[in-house]
Parts: C-alpha cells; sequence; structure tokens
C-alpha cells in the first residue's frame, strides 16, 4: 500500500514538473524567419486565388469569337445574374468559364443546371477566387 501510495506521488511530482518546465519554454528565432513570414503574408495579399473549379460554357477560334463570346457571357448573365463569368482569351481560342466552386461536386451540381442551356458545357480546374460568405 504505501509502495502504490510513493509511486502515485513520485508520478504525480514528475507530471507537475513537467508542466511547470514546459510553460516556461519561449521561441527564439532568427529575424529572417519574420521577414519570411512577411513577405509570404505579402505574396498572399496580392493573389487572393486558390485551386478550385468553374464550369466552361464556350471555347471557340475565328473571325467572329469574340462577339460570340461576347453575346453567350450576356446572355449567361441575363439567366444566373447570381454566378459570376470570366471572359478570358488564350490564343486563338475565347473562353468563357462561370462559377467559382470550391470542389468537383458543386461544379457537376451547377453543370447539371445549365447543361440543357449550354450542352457542350464541361467543368474545369482553374484558380478561383474565394466564394463570398453569406450573412
Amino acid at each position: 500500500m504505501i509502495k502504490i501510495f510513493l509511486y502515485s506521488s513520485l508520478f504525480i511530482l514528475l507530471f507537475l514538473g513537467q508542466q511547470v518546465v514546459a510553460q516556461d519554454n519561449f521561441l527564439v528565432q532568427d529575424y529572417k524567419i519574420q521577414n519570411l513570414i512577411n513577405v509570404h503574408k505579402a505574396v498572399n495579399a496580392q493573389d487572393s486565388s486558390i485551386v478550385g473549379y468553374r464550369v466552361q460554357i464556350f471555347f471557340e477560334s475565328g473571325n467572329y469569337s469574340k462577339e460570340l463570346a461576347m453575346k453567350t457571357a450576356g446572355d449567361f448573365q441575363q439567366k444566373y445574374p447570381e454566378i459570376p463569368y470570366y471572359l478570358s482569351f488564350k490564343e486563338p481560342y475565347f473562353r468563357i468559364r462561370v462559377g467559382d466552386f470550391r470542389t468537383i461536386i458543386e461544379a457537376k451540381g451547377f453543370l447539371q443546371k445549365i447543361i440543357a442551356d449550354y450542352p457542350s458545357a464541361f467543368e474545369v480546374k482553374d484558380k478561383i477566387y474565394f466564394p463570398l460568405l453569406l450573412d
């Protein structure tokens, strides 16, 4: 009985001693680490995009592809005013991608909503902007 009491007392003292020592630790770091953290923050502040998904509804080249892209963007905006669209040009193609979806499941769900209006639409991995948080 006394051995159990002594062992348990010793264990408690060692445990409490470790807690006191752990609380006295402090961080010593080189100033270069803080500079690196500041650079990382500045880069992230400039590029506020993350990897996500969009639905591509238009992809074409040719003489009138810009006009067709603008018409498609206008039609899309009338049908789905709450979803942003992004017009881009990578020679020689104009393309329109819509939405800022964090997961492929969200993109596929939206694709199912618009597939009747845009039968050649498909989901693509892209850099997206952070979706707005609603109250």
